[in-house]
């Protein structure tokens, strides 16, 4: 089943509870006005107390002298927390001031780091510059020589469900539509073929550790339904379940459903169009879904020309980076989701990124920004910051793999400033003490008083 979380535009405005809270900062994200609508009610957070972290000594060099001077340094905030042992020995981090896109922090910035999940925002980012927000993917079902044989034809939707009480792109429309089609042309028999054959190459990236389909991720296929479910073979579920649906709407099928390619001039009896593209980031980041990552990257790769595979997906993504005007040269992406332990990323590459989304140059790539879980509200950061100042404040994507650990997002700190950082640790020992130290950075960052 797809799952649309609920996703609120612009930063401002996070719903708990059934009831509207929105935050009071965000005069420092671009794209939102500097005064609130009239007759919002503001909640203003308690000022965030001054950090008492106690630094370990020797995981990074001295902050204090790499920031920006202001009262104080983002370096001088950060430091105790960036000091935490539990970030282990290699840790890239960047912090990038959104209104006028410098630099405000960085250690090891450039040096390419494991960055496990927080690789989506890359490859959201390059999807919408490469297809465009509102671009939808179409399953269809089209019909050839013979009017009772019928073919089922991916194109490869992320959000495909055959759950009557799903949220996404629905098979039982598809089928009902389907239905009246035939039945219109006196056709109550049919055989059914599927063709997945958009994408190509191994289902499973090879780059992939072998326990991660079907725990965590299942086969990429341009046609399957309900792909958290994991099935063994995602593009055979999906027929059959399409079969069991035109079943239901008085079309029998005669056998069950064989793989075979779509007629090359056949004719479409029926089609189902997705959600637009930036709202499928967007929960594809709020939800951290590997399976719709993965999709995504090899869509960018067919846009770019290449063919639909793992191998091409991921330099299609750097260079779709690259067409956008940010500098991906350091960057190796094995896959789209971040679960290929071989790629390599900048922090740097991230919070520019994440800067380009929120900036007002780019507007198409605003989902990658508007898409990040919410700090102990939606998403993966729902039950983390609960007990922190910054609750509300910070959004970002998280990202964890065994011996990584990894946030990336924005935050408007006390200071009025906006802020896109990214914190990519890939030595970490434990990964609950990583968790607790990242989100202690994310919280330093929304207390600065630093402008």
């Amino acid at each position: 089943m797809w799952r649309r979380a609920g996703i609120v535009a612009g930063c401002a405005v996070v719903v708990a509870a059934g009831a509207g809270v929105v935050l009071e900062r965000t005069a420092g994200l671009p794209w939102i006005d500097a005064a609130p609508t009239a007759g919002t009610s503001l909640f203003r957070p308690e000022p965030a107390p001054a950090p008492d972290w106690s630094p370990a000594p020797g995981v990074l060099a001295d902050p204090a002298a790499a920031g920006t001077m202001g009262e104080p340094a983002v370096g001088e905030v950060l430091g105790p927390t960036l000091g935490a042992a539990g970030l282990g020995g290699r840790v890239g981090v960047s912090v990038v001031n959104l209104a006028t896109g410098a630099s405000s922090y960085e250690v090891a910035g450039d040096d390419p780091h494991t960055p496990a999940s927080t690789l989506k925002i890359l490859t959201g980012a390059a999807a919408l510059h490469a297809l465009g927000p509102d671009h939808t993917f179409t399953t269809r079902v089209v019909g050839g020589p013979d009017p009772s044989a019928i073919t089922l034809v991916g194109g490869g939707d992320p959000t495909l469900t055959a759950d009557a009480d799903g949220s996404g792109t629905r098979v039982a429309d598809l089928a009902a539509a389907t239905a009246q089609a035939l039945t219109d042309a006196g056709i109550t028999t049919v055989t059914l073929s599927y063709d997945a054959s958009l994408f190509s190459g191994p289902a499973v990236d090879p780059d992939w550790s072998p326990g991660y389909v079907p725990n965590v991720v299942s086969p990429t296929s341009a046609l399957a339904a309900d792909i958290q479910d994991r099935p063994a073979d995602p593009a055979l579920d999906a027929a059959a379940e399409f079969a069991d649906l035109l079943s239901a709407q008085g079309i029998a099928v005669d056998g069950g459903p064989a793989e075979a390619a779509a007629p090359a001039d056949g004719a479409e009896l029926a089609a189902v169009a997705s959600a637009p593209l930036a709202t499928i980031v967007e929960d594809i980041l709020t939800t951290s879904d590997n399976d719709g990552a993965e999709v995504l990257a090899r869509h960018v790769a067919i846009a770019s020309g290449a063919a639909g595979t793992s191998a091409d997906a991921g330099p299609a993504v750097v260079q779709a980076l690259t067409d956008v005007g940010l500098d991906a040269s350091g960057a190796t992406l094995l896959d789209g989701s971040g679960l290929a332990r071989g790629s390599a990323v900048p922090a740097t590459l991230i919070t520019e990124t994440l800067a380009l989304a929120a900036g007002p140059d780019h507007p198409e790539l605003r989902a990658v920004v508007t898409g990040l879980p919410v700090a102990s509200f939606t998403g993966t950061l729902a039950d983390r910051f609960g007990d922190s100042s910054a609750a509300g404040l910070v959004r970002a994507k998280t990202g964890t793999l065994t011996g990584v650990s990894a946030l990336a997002g924005v935050v408007v700190a006390a200071d009025g400033v906006g802020y896109a950082f990214a914190v990519l640790a890939d030595d970490v020992g434990n990964t609950l003490e990583a968790r607790e130290a990242l989100d202690d950075i994310a919280a330093a960052l929304a207390g600065c008083g630093c402008a």
